[in-house]
């Protein structure tokens, strides 16, 4: 029970991290609420690094995801019949105050996160954010990988092969 305590502590710690650091991506990119993207980017951020190894044994540059997000938003400005030109002009915007807020969208990824199935003592990592939102296959997160040329299930396979290979390296 104990051990299940800490773990939870630990979770929330990682999940705290995740947020803010969405948060500030988004922010930097000129939107007030953060979104699966954006917690991409946070988990590639963490320093426990396996977003970072998923991205490359899926064959992925991590460093190519922010192009990936302007890339989808141009489009859909584009879809919409706006000027993708728009997305120039993007300032960064000040992070928001009071309780924190995200996109619909992120009440999937965090729910997904949280029915994740773990063992006892294994935790929260970039790479289980990584599985999740490349298991989406709509929003903003999906076309951005797929506008820079990652395929979404190898990313989701590639992130479940590093956790595989991080609980083989703590057993």
């Amino acid at each position: 029970m104990l051990q299940r305590l800490k773990q939870r502590i630990a979770d929330m710690r990682t999940i705290k991290t995740l947020s803010e650091g969405a948060e500030r991506h988004a922010n930097a990119m000129g939107e007030r609420e953060p979104g699966p993207e954006h917690f991409l980017l946070a988990a590639l951020d963490l320093p426990d690094g396996l977003a970072q190894r998923a991205f490359v044994r899926a064959g992925a540059d991590p460093a190519r995801l922010r192009a990936g997000i302007a890339a989808a938003h141009g489009a859909a400005l584009a879809a919409a019949g706006a000027d993708p030109a728009l997305l120039a002009g993007e300032a960064p915007v000040p992070p928001g105050t009071g309780a924190y807020r995200a996109k619909g969208s992120m009440e999937t990824v965090m729910r997904s996160l949280a029915d994740w199935p773990r063992a006892a003592g294994e935790p929260l990592t970039g790479a289980h954010v990584a599985a999740v939102v490349a298991s989406s296959t709509q929003g903003t997160a999906a076309r951005a990988l797929k506008a820079i040329g990652i395929d979404a299930a190898m990313l989701a396979a590639a992130a479940r092969a590093e956790l595989d290979e991080a609980a083989r390296r703590v057993a």
